[in-house]
């Protein structure tokens, strides 16, 4: 029974990670293509919206999977 909780954990981290990977690159790419063509809102853009995903992921999702983890444990 413990092995099959510990696979359903994994494959629930792994399926976590990959969510939040394709979430976060694909709305970057789906607002990066409405923004006028100017290549300083551009860059602008894409160090703010990278400044956040970054603090996103260290204060909420990394503390998730540190959560699963020490479930498998």
């Amino acid at each position: 029974m413990k092995i099959k909780s510990k696979i359903i954990l994994k494959s629930l981290k792994f399926i976590l990670e990959i969510g939040f990977l394709i979430l976060f690159v694909g709305s970057y790419l789906k607002i990066l293509n409405t923004i006028p063509p100017h290549l300083f809102l551009k860059i602008i853009f894409s160090i703010l919206y990278l400044w956040f995903t970054i603090g996103m992921n260290i204060n909420l999702i990394v503390p998730l999977l540190k959560t699963i983890d020490n479930k498998l444990k």
